[in-house]
């Protein structure tokens, strides 16, 4: 289960940044979440409440932001949603796209105590 590990480096990055600021808690760390990330939400929920206990971390909220998966058309152009890495455009069905988004996973904020 890789969103242990996902769940370990959200939890070390926010507390060496609380750290460095001198708080003395965390209250809160918002991370972005794109839907084709690979990352199970409801595993990483369920990890980063084991991941806290014990740190500065031990009662914040996991705020997680879910970001849909956005793609273009090479051919023409049209932008829309995606859900699979394999997508076919639905004005001119051509499997030519580039992926906009979705493939996020980042630490957006930490608010402290």
């Amino acid at each position: 289960m890789h969103e242990m590990s996902i769940a370990m480096n959200i939890v070390n990055i926010a507390c060496k940044e609380a750290d460095k600021d001198g708080a003395e808690s965390i209250a809160s760390i918002e991370i972005d979440i794109g839907r084709l990330s690979g990352v199970m939400i409801d595993s990483l929920k369920f990890c980063y409440d084991s991941v806290c206990k014990g740190t500065m971390a031990e009662s914040s909220e996991l705020l997680i932001n879910e970001l849909p998966a956005m793609a273009k058309c090479k051919k023409c152009n049209h932008s829309f949603e995606i859900d699979s890495f394999m997508a076919l455009c639905p004005e001119c069905e051509s499997y030519e796209i580039d992926i906009l988004q979705g493939r996020e996973l980042k630490l957006k904020a930490v608010s402290v105590n």
